[in-house]
């Protein structure tokens, strides 16, 4: 049985952490998402073959594969798509390379799942397709499903806004090759929305709700992101302790640290840093001397100055933070950017190589976005900033109101 890794998509809810890498390898502990995958698909006997579907920096995954997967013991296969097709459009490209029943697995899914499982259950049923279900807490997201005591869907809703159940379509799947037939080629098809409804109307489509011991996250959003390091980082401390530690890893004796932590190889860790739950410090980043870091995830190769403090943070690989900044409130930061000193950033999203020098460029307003206007934004900030940050930012808001674009992806200016 081959299976088929989507691997694609452009992550636009993860930029700028996406901007400069694809989705698929966006990296849980220091470890490419993809790389999880991958390690658990070498244990499924039934895959003899992985079919990977890319597009998006496409380059960077090749090169991964053939540096870091190089005595990966199964065939791996790159199929490019010549567009973006999504889901349904990148299956019908993979057509030819396929026979009977296949694995699918979408390239964004963080689980530990046992494949094996499903293909079993596939088996065991008269469908076309079975689809791996799990439970959430924001079901609204996804493909809610309603099954039959036999286990076959009976109702499909794509991101419904009021959900009638929190069971969802896990981005998992066995396919017969037949559903193929139902997808045109090289044209841009949603699988969830398009494809799989068709078929669950047919009485074809089987579930299979996931066992509650497996975890499984959506790497969708930067909220996804860091549920899933807490997830892994909860994993580890269970095996090796509260304070997990590379190699190389300088780290004084002064230095208060509140697990599950985990500080990757050749970080060094200045005199009387703090360092909170949750909080994943990649390797060769460099923090000095009373730094404070709380469920931050810093990719690597970070440099975080004297005093500065992160709290609830992404840092992309190569980021400066200068001298007393503070970062919070669900920032992230791109690649090889530059944080001045002095500066607060509140719930920013920074693009990648970008210096962050003055504060009103970098202010995120969760105002509905036609309450952005200048003319309508309200004389207090609704966030609770400091009154000469908002000044600010109504200062240069009422010279350039932020395009519907900059307030989709949760950027101002």
């Amino acid at each position: 049985m081959k299976a088929v890794i989507l691997a694609g998509g452009f992550g636009t809810r993860l930029r700028p952490i996406s901007s400069t890498r694809p989705k698929p390898m966006v990296p849980v502990l220091g470890k490419p998402n993809l790389q999880y995958i991958l390690e658990a698909l070498e244990k499924v006997g039934e895959i003899d073959e992985v079919i990977l579907s890319v597009h998006y920096m496409r380059g960077e995954i090749r090169e991964f594969i053939q540096e870091k997967m190089q005595d990966y013991p199964k065939d791996i296969k790159f199929v490019n798509d010549p567009m973006p097709l999504e889901t349904g459009g990148a299956l019908k490209n993979v057509e030819d390379y396929v026979s009977d029943d296949f694995l699918v697995i979408y390239g964004d899914v963080f689980t530990n799942f046992n494949y094996s499982e499903l293909i079993e259950a596939h088996k065991k049923n008269d469908g076309l397709i079975t689809v791996a279900l799990t439970k959430v807490y924001d079901p609204e997201r996804f493909g809610v499903v309603i099954t039959d005591e036999e286990g076959k869907i009976v109702e499909f809703e794509e991101k419904p806004r009021k959900p009638k159940t929190n069971l969802v379509d896990a981005g998992i799947y066995v396919v017969n090759k037949d559903v193929l037939k139902e997808i045109p080629k090289n044209k841009e098809v949603y699988f969830e929305r398009e494809i799989l409804p068709k078929f669950v109307s047919e009485g074809l489509v089987y579930g299979y709700k996931m066992p509650k011991e497996y975890y499984w996250v959506d790497l969708g959003t930067p909220d996804d992101l860091f549920y899933a390091h807490q997830i892994a980082l909860d994993e580890l401390a269970r095996e090796n302790g509260y304070m997990i530690l590379g190699e190389n890893v300088d780290i004084p004796e002064d230095v208060e640290v509140q697990g599950p932590v985990y500080i990757d190889s050749n970080a060094k860790i200045g005199h009387g840093v703090k360092i909170k739950a949750y909080t994943y410090i990649g390797p060769n980043t460099i923090i000095e001397d009373k730094a404070y870091i709380k469920r931050s995830i810093l990719l690597g190769s970070d440099i975080i100055k004297e005093r500065a403090e992160l709290k609830d943070t992404i840092l992309g690989e190569g980021v400066v933070v200068g001298k007393n900044v503070i970062v919070k409130e669900n920032a992230v930061v791109g690649d090889y950017a530059k944080i001045y000193d002095n500066l607060v950033i509140y719930g920013a999203k920074i693009l990648p190589w970008k210096k962050v020098e003055e504060y009103e460029a970098y202010i995120r307003i969760k105002l509905d976005p036609a309450k952005v206007r200048p003319e309508l934004t309200p004389d207090r900030c609704p966030l609770g900033l400091p009154e000469c940050i908002y000044k600010k930012f109504k200062a240069i808001a009422g010279e350039k109101p932020p395009c519907d674009e900059c307030i989709e992806n949760q950027w101002l200016f």
